[in-house]
């Protein structure tokens, strides 16, 4: 009976102790449609071109939150669309944890991971899904060579991609979250102070700036860019204040969280629609 009743005492710790859940898989999957397409329920809607953002959201999953076995639907949904480069095997990728998952893939984009998050397998997987979905180099041109500059171009905002769609999920973990120990492992919002790891925002604004370069000099990409240097600068303010993010502070710093997301929803789709590879893929 004492076994049992210690037991008992440390599963109540434990779930006190874990910050809380993060977005379910539907949760992510819609905020990413929202900012993709204004539409959280693009891909129910659209029959023919929402396989082709669900595909991309098999892959971010397995990038970014599988662990202890799952994803084997994923994964199948993948290499059956012969998707090239993906694992054949869940286990390639595979890492136990617990709620600390966050630890191995959701520090940033660039950080350095231990060997066992497989982190660089499961960017590739994300990129190599967006590349073949909505980068497939043009026919009759000669930029499936891998020296030629239109290919790297490609490669280089399928990259950018990557990143939106990265961030977007970790943004969804911010939104989640009630108070701000439940962010533990998970990117800040802006960190000046880290060059190499600057924060969700910085980061956003670095790839968006090369997934958008043939539109730097409009109105609209501007007008982006300024309201996100000032949700990064007010965010950076409450990340390094004195002693940390309080939780007095925390509502301020959840709202850019929300900001954050409703910005990226006013400004992104409408740029996505003039950019070639998203406009074939979705508008023609």
């Amino acid at each position: 009976m004492k076994r049992i009743i210690c037991l008992l005492l440390a599963l109540v710790l434990l779930l006190t102790a874990a910050p809380a859940l993060a977005h379910d898989r539907d949760e992510h999957d819609e905020e990413l449609e929202y900012v993709l397409f204004r539409d959280r329920y693009y891909s129910d809607t659209h029959p023919t071109t929402g396989k082709i953002i669900q595909r991309i959201e098999d892959a971010a999953y397995l990038a970014i939150d599988q662990y202890n076995g799952s994803g084997t639907t994923e994964l199948k949904n993948l290499n059956d669309d012969h998707i090239p480069g993906i694992p054949s095997s869940i286990d390639q990728i595979n890492f136990k944890s617990n709620y600390a998952h966050r630890d191995y893939t959701h520090r940033g984009w660039n950080v350095t991971y231990s060997a066992d998050s497989h982190w660089t397998e499961r960017q590739a997987i994300l990129k190599n899904t967006i590349r073949a979905k909505l980068f497939t180099p043009m026919e009759g041109t000669f930029s499936w060579l891998p020296w030629s500059s239109e290919r790297g171009d490609l490669d280089r905002k399928a990259e950018a991609f990557a990143v939106l769609v990265y961030y977007v999920h970790i943004l969804g973990d911010h939104i989640e979250a009630e108070q701000y120990k439940a962010l533990t492992y998970v990117a800040p919002l802006a960190n000046y102070n880290d060059r190499d790891n600057p924060g969700i925002i910085p980061d956003l604004m670095k790839y968006l700036a090369i997934l958008f370069e043939d539109q730097t000099g409009s109105e609209q990409y501007k007008s982006m860019m300024q309201e996100l240097e000032m949700l990064a600068d007010s965010s950076d303010k409450l990340y390094h204040s004195t002693g940390g993010i309080r939780e007095e502070q925390f509502p301020q710093y959840h709202q850019n969280a929300e900001d954050l997301l409703e910005k990226l929803a006013t400004y992104v789709p409408d740029l996505l629609k003039k950019e070639d590879f998203f406009h074939k893929a979705f508008f023609e």
